[in-house]
């Protein structure tokens, strides 16, 4: 009896333990791609961009606005990308990834993103 049931609890954490979400990154070649702006972003009058949650807040922000559930956003600073001017359209540096779900593409690229 107690043999059966150690080989149950056996089972059962390997399969609950299978069942868990890779937590590796997505690839970034992959990803589609948004050079972020100083002040001309989209959803610049909703999220504050040094918040500490900003990727969580876009993901939500993101989602509402295609209509596609996606994973949570990942933004990478690249300072030799960064233009020091003054104009909205001048990038920080900042690239956001996103993996959109196949069909939902086209609503990534009317926000500003581009494909890889």
């Amino acid at each position: 009896m107690k043999s059966t049931l150690l080989l149950f609890l056996t089972i059962a954490a390997i399969a609950a333990s299978s069942c868990k979400k890779d937590k590796r990154p997505p690839n970034l070649a992959e990803a589609f791609r948004y050079s972020e702006t100083a002040c001309s972003d989209p959803w610049v009058n909703d999220i504050e961009r040094g918040n500490p949650s900003f990727a969580r807040q876009l993901e939500k922000w993101l989602e509402t606005k295609t209509g596609a559930e996606i994973t949570t956003p990942f933004r990478k600073m690249y300072p030799e990308k960064t233009q020091l001017c003054y104009a909205c359209s001048c990038t920080t540096g900042n690239v956001i990834y996103v993996w959109p779900p196949a069909g939902s593409e086209q609503k990534f690229i009317d926000l500003g993103f581009t494909r890889p």
